[in-house]
């Protein structure tokens, strides 16, 4: 049995969801502030979806720089995965926290969706990706590599590839799932294990021990996954096309791996 979520489709909320040169000053970020705050007060229309969150007061906590990024990024009520690249992944978590209904539901109750303005996040994925498991080395590296993948379609294998490997680990999947839930998911598991190899000798060998879910290391996620995707490339009975598919995601899984490394080894300040 495999515990697992694809999906990586690109998502619209609104209303009825539920649930650089420094030293160049003609480009200097404090002039790109300067410019974007302009453009933000006299030259681009409000958005909806800020009036919105202005009235929630939810850009009081922000710096001004994020408040003017993240408006400028609002300001068309869609979120497009090249306006995800202007993104830090601590930056991209503050703009999770301000857009995603859960949050308005945990400080302002279900009521506060009904007057939600509709509003677009394209490249879903990569959205997700910045919380995608309890593992803040791992989001970190997976949210790098995402929002640099050009082709989308590569973008949306390589999350497919990860969606089902991580299983219950996956916060945006089956992890989001309560306790008592993944619990049962597990003894059915179990159940179904025991039940496909009654009549073996030895059964306990072959059976999977769904009670070991949790990733603990996720460099060896990331090796893992890649011997996979090396198998799949390298076996004559998969179809050509899918192994020229496979080799893309196995290159985006060595990035990830690149970028994965370097975040562990970057210095930890308290």
């Amino acid at each position: 049995m495999q515990i697992g979520n694809n999906q990586t489709q690109s998502y619209g909320y609104n209303q009825h969801v539920n649930v650089e040169n420094k030293n160049d000053s003609s480009n200097s970020f404090n002039n790109y502030l300067e410019n974007k705050e302009e453009n933000i007060n006299t030259k681009k229309p409000t958005s909806n979806i800020i009036e919105y969150l202005d009235k929630k007061d939810k850009f009081s906590s922000l710096s001004k720089e994020d408040e003017i990024l993240f408006k400028d990024i609002l300001s068309d009520g869609v979120y497009s995965a090249d306006e995800m690249k202007k993104l830090s992944y601590e930056q991209m978590n503050k703009f999770a926290e301000l857009v995603d209904p859960k949050n308005l539901i945990k400080e302002h109750g279900s009521n506060s969706l009904n007057d939600l303005p509709p509003f677009i996040l394209l490249g879903m994925g990569t959205y997700l990706s910045s919380n995608k498991t309890n593992d803040v080395n791992f989001n970190k590296s997976l949210f790098e590599t995402t929002k640099n993948i050009q082709n989308n379609q590569e973008r949306i294998d390589l999350l497919d590839a990860i969606n089902r490997k991580l299983g219950l680990n996956d916060n945006e999947g089956y992890g989001n799932l309560p306790k008592e839930i993944i619990d049962n998911l597990i003894k059915k598991a179990q159940e179904m294990e025991k039940e496909k190899y009654k009549d073996f000798e030895n059964p306990e060998k072959l059976m999977t021990d769904y009670n070991n879910w949790q990733i603990n290391d996720y460099g060896g996620f990331i090796k893992n996954l890649q011997n996979d995707y090396k198998s799949l490339i390298t076996n004559s009975n998969v179809k050509l096309e899918d192994r020229i598919r496979y080799e893309a995601v196995l290159k985006n899984l060595f990035i990830l791996e690149t970028n994965y490394n370097k975040v562990i080894n970057e210095p930890k300040y308290a």
